[in-house]
């Protein structure tokens, strides 16, 4: 599999996903919004390790994500998280929750049919 890039939702509240295989394991960023790293989650085989930077909510998008791969995928699997945008409202957050959970399906079925 070579890297691949997904582009889920649409204006402000869009997410993207960058697949990067290494080896069997797999790095995985997540951006949107104004990007920047806001969490880093490592799933191996089940197990977690995160962490999250001051002040940032990135965690949403990141552990649940490399939990799920790691074990789905019996791999490493790092996430590294960040959107951002300035007086976000609450339907907003809604989007891009929805934005996230599209992601991830869509990842796990481009991890599925390598």
């Amino acid at each position: 599999m070579k890297k691949v890039k997904y582009e889920i939702g649409s204006g402000k509240t869009a997410l993207t996903y960058e697949v990067i295989p290494l080896g069997s394991d797999f790095l995985i960023l997540v951006y949107g919004g104004e990007a920047h790293i806001g969490c880093t989650a490592i799933g191996d085989k089940g197990s977690l390790a995160s962490y999250t930077a001051a002040h940032h909510r990135d965690d949403v998008l990141a552990i649940s994500l490399a939990q799920k791969l790691s074990e789905r995928f019996h791999c490493v699997c790092t996430v590294v998280a960040g959107f951002h945008l300035d007086e976000i409202s609450t339907d907003e957050i809604q989007e891009v929750l929805k934005n996230a959970e599209e992601g991830a399906k869509r990842v796990i079925e481009g991890i599925e049919n390598i």
